[in-house]
């Protein structure tokens, strides 16, 4: 009798397993049963769902802050990257500048230095270069920018040196006009302008605004025919021996990064 109703069970089991697979009867019945009994299988399963999405949401808020630092890490470092880049094409620019220069160096031997402060007031206006004696520079070398004469080397250390630009009160330079050789002497005006003075061209000399002065050579430790400046204001004054004549330097300072160095001849 125990046996039967263990056995009994079991051979019915089969026997629908068997009709349900032949037949697929019971498919209505199984789907009926699953849709009733399927709001509690979700009841069920809900506190398991529950941890897997808060831990899912965590880890994925962790991983949106990693990859927000990572990737802030490295927009940092190729916006680093980006103004060294920057940095270097523009100094390439200058210097190309430099070497390309609206006027043709005289000599092979020469010496490029960047600018390490500009001094611009009244009565001194100077460049302190980043090399000095340490570089074979010496006192008296003529200092050019990438449009024309810049100064001289008045003063050396072993890392550094001093520039007196051309606009300085107590620069003279010997210079001649371009279009018809009349010599005069430019100096630096005493003001915060930059600008020079040219002195003793004899009175209504064929002077015009515009004409172009280079270096002479004559009698002088500058080297012959670099641009000095441009006229910009030329006239006779009343009870003057001299016409008075104002140059705009051909090489400005405003922006300038580097200068050559002309070595002694």
């Amino acid at each position: 009798m125990r046996f039967f109703k263990i056995f009994t069970p079991i051979v019915i089991a089969i026997f629908l397993i068997i009709f349900d697979y032949k037949f697929a009867y019971l498919n209505i019945l199984r789907q009926s049963v699953a849709t009733l009994i399927s709001p509690i299988y979700m009841v069920v399963s809900l506190p398991k769902k529950l941890y897997t999405w808060i831990n899912e949401q965590g880890s994925s808020k962790e991983q949106l802050l990693n990859n927000n630092r990572s990737l802030t890490n490295e927009l940092l470092k190729l916006k680093v990257k980006l103004q060294h880049t920057d940095a270097l094409a523009l100094e390439n620019k200058k210097l190309n500048a430099l070497l390309e220069s609206s006027y043709t160096l005289q000599q092979a031997n020469f010496t490029i230095a960047r600018t390490e402060s500009i001094s611009r007031s009244r009565l001194k206006k100077q460049i302190i270069i980043n090399k000095g004696s340490n570089n074979n520079l010496k006192i008296g070398q003529v200092a050019l920018g990438a449009n024309g004469v810049l100064g001289q080397i008045t003063q050396t250390t072993p890392t550094t040196a001093s520039i007196l630009i051309a606009s300085d009160p107590t620069q003279y330079i010997p210079i001649k006009s371009v279009r018809n050789g009349i010599q005069g002497i430019s100096q630096g005006l005493a003001e915060n302008k930059h600008q020079l003075l040219v002195q003793f061209i004899e009175p209504e000399s064929d002077i015009k605004i515009g004409d172009i002065f280079v270096t002479n050579s004559l009698g002088s430790k500058f080297p012959n025919g670099y641009p000095v400046g441009r006229v910009v204001q030329a006239e006779q004054r009343k009870n003057e021996s001299f016409m008075h004549i104002t140059l705009e330097p051909m090489q400005q300072i405003h922006d300038l990064e580097f200068v050559i160095i002309l070595d002694d001849l």
